[in-house]
């Protein structure tokens, strides 16, 4: 993979057949665009698949390129959620959190880890 640009569309069309064939109904892969606290993490999912509730180590965003998911997480006055189509990014809020893909889709995850944070 070449560390100065990454194809996205191609990317995603890659992980998400990889996603549809896996009996986990996911697919992931860790670009490395020689960043040391940027971190970039592509992933698949098929209807249904996502990732359960987890914390947030830090910053994170996630970007849509394929399909729909929707990021749930407690917030003030309870549960909130946002569904996330292509060409949205969405903060990912400091709260723990889930991802569910509403149909097969993927998504790109930007991260910089904080001290003391755990999850992604």
């Amino acid at each position: 993979m070449d560390t100065v640009a990454v194809d996205l569309d191609r990317l995603a069309d890659r992980l998400l057949e990889q996603a549809l064939a896996s009996p986990e109904r996911r697919a992931t892969l860790k670009l490395d665009l020689g960043q040391s606290t940027l971190r970039h993490l592509a992933m698949a999912f098929d209807t249904g698949g996502g990732l359960p509730q987890h914390g947030n180590p830090g910053e994170a965003t996630l970007r849509v390129l394929r399909g729909a998911v929707r990021l749930s997480w407690a917030g003030d006055g309870g549960e909130r959620s946002i569904e996330a189509r292509p060409g949205m990014l969405v903060r990912i809020p400091d709260a723990t959190h889930r991802v569910e893909a509403l149909e097969p889709s993927v998504m790109l995850l930007t991260a910089v880890s904080l001290p003391g944070g755990q999850g992604h």
